[in-house]
């Protein structure tokens, strides 16, 4: 049965103990070093994530105790996940998370399902762009549909890191959408958006699916187009005129959520007050200004309803690779 607070304070009164003595614990702070841990090397978006809060909780004092950015990349976020939850209960680390948690199980390649992390706040939904060469007879999400409903294998689409990565899985969804094996479809997987553009640019594949904030720079400059964006709603700034799936009668929708996580077992207390200060930085004008330059949604969710969100985004992951042939038992 599970106890609430209202019910420790009935099970106090019953042994003869006063109900306040629950208000008399001490609130949790954080005694030392806490760490913000990323799966990722410097510079990528996670890291970007964690080196934003880092500033702006320092410079606007949400939290001012010692806090240090900690990069553990390699095995697809595998090794910082474990060295998360090697520190299980404890209320000094943290990661960014996003969909990779939930995809990384679904395709076997993780032990971790969501349930072995605590979720502290969604911070920001980041949406996925496919793009062509700006001199491609693409014009359009549409157009590339055509073409593969003829034939499949017409068409060479860059991802990254992986087949069955989130840029893999969101070019997927929207070409089964809308009647296309996605099996079918001639996908190759580069070490990192930076590879599969470069690959793009030079001819050796035919679209490419990223995070949309990676094309930006080659759009602005002329080199690329997008045809079509993962978002409920167009994203802003350069990309304002390219239409989404939705808008092409396609439901290709996807987010690569981010949001923070903290090891299995960390106290309520713990995660209570993190979840506070979050809830402080999503306010900041600083915040939502530099999510905007980034391409970033502002998707401000507490811990329950992180969670929730966080549940429903798994179940669709494992239908879509299950789908697609991709879904293993890990």
């Amino acid at each position: 049965m599970k106890i609430t607070a209202g019910c420790i304070g009935c099970v106090l009164m019953a042994f003869g103990l006063p109900a306040t003595l629950t208000a008399q614990q001490p609130a949790w702070k954080p005694e030392r070093n806490v760490e913000i841990i990323v799966g990722t090397a410097p510079g990528a978006a996670p890291d970007k994530t964690a080196r934003l809060i880092q500033r702006l909780w320092q410079s606007q004092r949400i939290y001012e105790g010692p806090l240090s950015v900690v990069n553990k990349p390699g095995g697809g976020n595998l090794i910082a996940w474990s060295y998360l939850n090697q520190h299980a209960g404890n209320g000094h680390y943290q990661m960014i998370g996003n969909l990779n948690v939930l995809i990384s199980r679904a395709v076997g390649r993780s032990p971790y399902a969501y349930g072995d992390f605590a979720w502290i706040a969604m911070l920001f939904d980041e949406y996925f762009a496919l793009s062509v060469r700006a001199d491609s007879p693409l014009s359009t999400g549409r157009d590339l549909v055509a073409r593969l409903q003829k034939d499949p294998t017409s068409v060479v689409i860059g991802v990254s890191t992986s087949i069955g990565g989130a840029n893999h899985l969101s070019a997927a969804l929207a070409l089964q959408r809308a009647g296309i094996d996605s099996r079918r479809v001639r996908f190759v997987a580069f070490k990192g958006s930076a590879d599969s553009v470069t690959a793009l640019l030079g001819g050796h594949v035919d679209a490419v699916s990223t995070a949309a904030s990676a094309v930006v720079q080659m759009v602005r400059g002329g080199q690329m187009r997008v045809i079509s964006t993962s978002s409920p709603q167009r994203l802003a700034g350069v990309l304002a005129d390219v239409p989404t799936w939705t808008e092409q009668g396609i439901k290709g929708t996807m987010t690569n959520f981010r949001a923070v996580i903290a090891p299995r077992g960390t106290d309520a207390a713990a995660l209570r007050f993190w979840e506070v200060r979050y809830a402080q930085l999503a306010a900041q004008d600083e915040w939502k200004k530099d999510l905007e330059a980034n391409l970033w949604v502002w998707n401000y969710l507490d811990s329950a309803k992180t969670l929730a969100a966080v549940v429903d985004y798994a179940a669709e992951v494992e239908a879509l690779t299950e789908s697609l042939g991709l879904r293993k038992a890990p």
